[in-house]
């Protein structure tokens, strides 16, 4: 008897303590919430200074950096900006005769045909290069993540200025804008992205060497790694959210 009221002992505390165990792998498998937004500084871009915060979509500058990405996007930007007009003449496109410049028996030498072989000083060019379209192919959504990954970088190396806006400037002047890229940035190569027109900012800085301003739409990858700074218009980070944010 004493053997079964141990098994029935036994069974009771299975069932007792099954509801426990239950609930403590189902809270141990709750999923963890994390934040969607991160926080940046709101500048003015005249004195660079803070004047509030922003929250930036986390999808879109704070992505994982993939360096792997961005050189596969640089590639593929490269290889559509080569003009590909390099072109040789083949034996074919050499101006002269096509005779025969000397008996094939009968000399002792080594067998002779026209002047514009390859072999021969001005003659054509074996395999030469002609005109072709260099550009490859890349799925857009590998150049979706390499624009999100190249925002991403500036963002996490302190190179990215988020500024209120860019229409402030007065006067077109290049001076003046010399003037507060060499007081607030250090001289820096900047690039400058606005999300509306801005005569006298494309204007003043048409003739600063480290200095370009291109619309929101024209944003790349290239010009994001070739150029220290990106400083960009509040109006143009809710664009790029908006295009490139997580689905």
């Amino acid at each position: 008897m004493s053997f079964v009221k141990s098994i029935v002992n036994a069974s009771a505390l299975i069932k007792a303590s099954a509801p426990k165990r239950a609930f403590a792998s189902a809270v141990e498998t709750t999923p963890r919430v994390f934040p969607t937004k991160i926080q940046a500084f709101l500048r003015d871009f005249k004195t660079n200074e803070p004047v509030s915060f922003i929250e930036l979509d986390k999808s879109v500058f704070g992505a994982p950096i993939r360096r792997d990405i961005l050189h596969r996007v640089v590639v593929w930007q490269r290889d559509g900006m080569r003009q590909g007009t390099a072109s040789t003449k083949s034996r074919s496109d050499i101006r002269g005769s096509g005779k025969k410049v000397a008996p094939q028996k009968g000399r002792g030498k080594a067998r002779q045909g026209d002047n514009k072989a390859p072999h021969i000083t001005g003659g054509g060019i074996a395999f030469g290069p002609k005109p072709r379209d260099h550009s490859t192919e890349l799925p857009r959504k590998v150049q979706e993540m390499g624009l999100r990954v190249a925002l991403s970088a500036k963002y996490a190396q302190d190179q990215l200025i988020v500024v209120e806006s860019l229409q402030d400037l007065e006067t077109p002047k290049t001076r003046d804008l010399l003037d507060i890229i060499q007081a607030s940035y250090d001289g820096s190569k900047m690039l400058v992205v606005i999300d509306d027109c801005s005569f006298n900012l494309e204007l003043a800085s048409r003739n600063i060497p480290n200095c370009e301003v291109i619309h929101v739409e024209e944003t790349n990858v290239l010009d994001l790694m070739t150029y220290d700074k990106l400083i960009i218009e509040k109006n143009a980070i809710e664009t790029l959210e908006e295009a490139l944010k997580a689905e």
